[in-house]
């Protein structure tokens, strides 16, 4: 047998090994957690309701169309349901958050958020894709075995020899490396981000710009490295994430990016969003140990690359 079927035989064993294995569930319950959280967070910026939800209010229909929203402007409830999907939505993503009916929560969550595309998608953005995304990979884990009120009323609130299936978390970060590869290749098709200047037009765009002043010309040396170093990450993201010992600074580099996207540009929740899913990349095992009273691990050492 040649070396390299060898090595392959090796890696297809080890895989199998781990997927017999299993991984705790505490990964997908921190990600539930997180992510209602941030369902939460993106229907509290789509306030005040009767601007937003209405069909009636921000975009209003025309009652002689067809399907289901026009039938419902034409009879007078478009007010009423657009609160009603609202609502709704809110006790989705609380109940997703708290862990109750957790499964069906999930579920709720990705139909709710599809839903809410249909139903009115212009003051929607990329935060709003990003997370159907996301929780359509929960729709396939099992989150409420753990840190869940699911998980306290039916006594298994303490279970540390839990195990599922690792390969939902495994389809989270290949989404999340597909969202940074193919916005890196957006960026590529366009000579502003080839150029440098990407990240100057960004910050001096009137619907994007957090800060009410115009970057200094002093700046446009480092402006134009931003624009670049942002180029890049999004480019390598897909292949340095998945190297275990680069890993960790590679999460830590995102995590400056977003926190700099945050602080400099109106993105809505795309930011927290983002940061959200780097929970799928920390290491499944520690990730069950950080709230252990006995102190033995931390958040960082969940950091530490994974072996999952």
């Amino acid at each position: 047998m040649s070396a390299g079927s060898s090595r392959v035989g090796s890696l297809v064993a080890a895989v199998k090994a781990r997927w017999n294995a299993g991984i705790p569930p505490h990964s997908f319950a921190l990600l539930r957690i997180a992510l209602g959280l941030m369902g939460l967070l993106s229907l509290v910026a789509l306030t005040p309701v009767e601007m937003f939800w209405p069909l009636d209010g921000l975009t209003p229909l025309s009652a002689d169309g067809t399907g289901p929203r026009a039938w419902l402007l034409a009879h007078g409830f478009g007010t009423v349901a657009g609160w009603a999907l609202f609502l709704a939505l809110t006790v989705v993503f609380a109940a997703l958050t708290v862990g109750w009916w957790s499964d069906a929560a999930v579920l709720g969550a990705f139909v709710g958020l599809i839903a809410q595309d249909h139903w009115n998608n212009i003051p929607l953005s990329s935060a709003h894709r990003v997370l159907i995304v996301t929780i359509f990979c929960l729709l396939w884990a099992e989150t409420g075995r753990v840190w869940s009120l699911d998980a306290f009323l039916s006594g298994r609130a303490h279970d540390p020899d839990a195990r599922v299936p690792p390969w939902p978390l495994w389809l989270m970060r290949c989404q999340v490396a597909v969202i940074y590869g193919s916005t890196g290749l957006h960026k590529l098709a366009y000579p502003v981000w080839r150029d440098g200047s990407g990240v100057h037009w960004a910050l001096n765009l009137n619907v994007f710009h957090r800060l009410p002043w115009a970057v200094p010309p002093e700046a446009a040396t480092l402006v134009a490295l931003a624009t670049w170093a942002t180029l890049a990450f999004e480019l390598l993201f897909p292949v340095l994430v998945m190297v275990r010992r680069l890993r960790p600074w590679v999460l830590i580099a995102g995590v400056g990016l977003h926190l700099g996207l945050w602080a400099t540009l109106e993105l809505g929740p795309f930011s927290w969003i983002m940061l959200a899913t780097y929970i799928a990349f920390l290491d499944p095992d520690t990730t069950s140990r950080l709230f252990r009273r006995d102190g033995k691990s931390g958040l960082g050492a969940a950091a530490r690359p994974s072996t999952t």
